[in-house]
């Protein structure tokens, strides 16, 4: 397997011989235009002419080639040649394999004790003594709601002469039924029976009742 060295010097000699091919064929197409007798006419001399534009067209193309793929021989990264147009110079070294082209081609070494420094865009020095922003340490986690405070039970104290009927109706309001302040009254007796006792008709002044949490069934 070739190296990437050997296998641009051998496409270098692939364009060099099919320039030189085609420089031979050129000279051999105006070779007849050039050799004509003395006598010509206008015609003739202006065919002629362009010929030999032609044919010193071709032979400055060869050399041009031929200095071009002397330094692809020389060096992996050829750089400017003084007297060659620069697309000229791009296409050829492209013909030859060279990815990188005029300057970019050579990497710049690295210049000790000299930093370059872009005047577009800001250096690490400009970036020092700024505050970084606030980023998340650990991942980021999704709110947590946060917690109910407890809702203290409605409760009523009991003052002399009431009852849980009194009581329920009290809370229903006067719109209620006597089946809705029934229902309520037996809910009121169920969840304070350890305060009220067993008889739900005997109820002490100042004890502390605690009320369901829905007026209507």
């Amino acid at each position: 397997m070739f190296g990437l060295g050997t296998g641009r010097r051998l496409r270098g000699t692939a364009v060099w011989a099919t320039t030189t091919l085609g420089l031979g064929l050129l000279l051999r197409w105006c070779a007849p235009d050039l050799s004509g007798g003395a006598a010509r006419g206008f015609d003739d001399l202006l065919v002629a002419g362009c010929a030999a534009a032609l044919a010193l067209c071709g032979c400055w193309w060869w050399l041009v080639t031929s200095v071009v793929v002397v330094q692809v021989w020389r060096s992996p990264a050829p750089g400017p040649t003084p007297g060659v147009p620069r697309a000229a110079r791009r296409v050829l070294l492209v013909a030859c394999g060279v990815a990188l082209l005029g300057a970019a081609a050579a990497p710049a070494p690295a210049t000790p004790g000299v930093v370059h420094h872009d005047p577009d865009r800001p250096t690490r020095s400009a970036l020092q003594g700024l505050p970084l922003p606030d980023r998340p340490v650990g991942g980021l986690r999704a709110p947590q709601p946060a917690p109910a405070s407890p809702v203290s039970p409605v409760a009523v104290v009991v003052a002399p002469g009431d009852s849980l009927w009194a009581i329920a109706a009290a809370r229903l309001g006067p719109g209620a039924g006597d089946a809705e302040t029934a229902t309520y009254c037996r809910r009121l007796y169920l969840l304070n029976r350890t305060t009220v006792g067993d008889d739900p008709d005997l109820l002490r002044p100042g004890q502390r009742l605690v009320l369901p949490d829905h007026p209507t069934p």
